[in-house]
């Protein structure tokens, strides 16, 4: 994956990022053992973030007595050393699990049993890229860090990772957490540890992304497009997606999140199970209770973002399968002069269509929620309106929608019907012979 001349290299079998040599599989502890701070500890890590526990034992140390039967003064500054020692071990994992990639590579899976388990692929600054028929999980993070209490959690890995890269393809591939949806893991003092990051992220630049033929499952949060307010200058005019034929299976949310980009979402499937009630009615934008619902968005219009989405069908189950209010969310949405676009081809009228030449091929077929039309139009407009009586972080006029910046793009075929999506997408997407997470 390091050498700088162009390349095919193909992958057979299951590939483990952990394995040491033939017989051993690297796990935390060997990870800490390995690094050059061996009384690192998670437990106590995550203890000294805590300064009621802190002071607790600074007031033993001020009074010259134990604590938890340890001597206070010694206990003290084991616990103030866990933050600085955390990265260091972190490294050691990053060593094993993490490769530096280089670009002008072809990288396919050799059939449906190609499996990179527990690797992050990162390429920065690279360029023509084809990464095809692939199974790719991320490494479980080690030592990821707290957020926010009880359960977010920043971990370092994704499956992939494009930092100012360009000319890229990704086609066929499965990119999950498992076969099964990992939850976070109930810890200490109630936290709820997620060691996990995204499956594709891309930031700082990066342009001209296919994206096709994925499936992308049992994640939380999956596809990160555009890293943050301060990436904007190098973002603008560049991040340009396309994104077809992919299916989102219990794909919690980021599928994808979108700042400054342009991105065209044509012809996927968006399947979840929902178990948590409608955010608002569909008569009455209106504030709900706050709750962390499992299934959170499929997409995310945040700053400066340019959306086009056609033909795509959302297939949901669960306790409420006909909620609609979670198709989209929104961030940071307080530029009225430079807002976020949603575009809808299919909700357009035919003169409308007339006024957008280019735009005519993905005016059809509409898309569908559960095998029924739903105007996306309509639909981002509502989710807007309620989010504006919920969050601060956005204004009035932050969100239009508008096709006028959008020009042509083919796609690899046409559809007839949104039921022609679902086939389509059911059949093709995922490795070749595996079409399931």
């Amino acid at each position: 994956m390091e050498l700088t001349t162009p390349r095919t290299i193909y992958v057979k079998g299951e590939l483990k990022g952990s394995q040491i040599n033939e017989t051993a599989h690297g796990d935390c502890q060997l990870y800490i053992d390995s690094s050059r701070v061996p009384d690192f500890n998670f437990t106590l890590y995550v203890m000294a973030l805590n300064s009621t526990y802190t002071d607790a034992v600074k007031a033993a140390e001020t009074a010259g007595e134990e604590f938890e039967g340890r001597n206070a003064t010694e206990y003290l500054s084991l616990l103030n050393r866990q933050n600085g020692w955390r990265g260091q071990a972190q490294n050691i994992q990053k060593g094993w699990e993490s490769v530096d990639a280089k670009g002008d590579v072809t990288l396919i899976g050799w059939d449906s049993d190609a499996y990179l388990n527990g690797v992050s692929l990162n390429f920065n600054g690279q360029s023509n890229i084809i990464i095809r028929n692939l199974r790719i999980s991320p490494p479980r993070d080690c030592f990821p860090s707290p957020e926010t209490y009880p359960s977010s959690w920043n971990a370092r890995y994704d499956a992939i990772s494009f930092v100012t890269t360009t000319n890229a393809w990704l086609d066929g591939n499965i990119l999950e957490d498992g076969p099964e949806p990992v939850a976070p893991e109930p810890f200490l003092w109630g936290w709820l540890v997620d060691r996990y990051d995204g499956l594709f992220d891309v930031e700082d630049g990066s342009d001209n992304i296919t994206f096709s033929h994925n499936i992308v499952a049992n994640h939380h949060k999956s596809l990160l497009w555009g890293g943050g307010e301060k990436e904007g200058p190098r973002d603008i005019g560049k991040m340009k997606f396309t994104v077809f034929g992919n299916h989102f299976v219990n794909s919690m949310s980021r599928n994808p999140l979108v700042r400054f980009g342009t991105v065209y979402i044509a012809n996927n499937v968006f399947s979840n199970y929902n178990n948590k009630a409608p955010l608002y009615n569909a008569t009455a934008v209106q504030k709900r209770a706050e709750y962390a619902p499992d299934f959170q968005y499929n997409v995310g219009l945040y700053n400066m973002s340019s959306v086009l989405m056609s033909g795509n069908y959302f297939d949901q189950t669960g306790q409420f399968p006909d909620d609609e209010s979670r198709i989209f969310t929104f961030s940071n949405l307080a530029t009225p002069d430079n807002p976020a676009t949603l575009c809808s081809p299919p909700d357009l009228s035919a003169e409308e269509i007339a006024a957008h030449p280019g735009l005519e091929s993905l005016a059809a077929p509409a898309s569908q929620f559960n095998g029924k039309d739903v105007n996306l139009t309509e639909n981002v407009a509502d989710k807007f309106s309620y989010y504006l009586t919920t969050k601060t972080d956005s204004v009035e006029g932050g969100l239009v929608q508008s096709c006028a910046k959008f020009g042509e793009q083919a796609m690899p075929r046409s559809f007839e019907s949104g039921a022609d999506v679902l086939t389509y997408v059911n059949d093709n997407a995922g490795q070749l012979g595996r079409n399931k997470p």
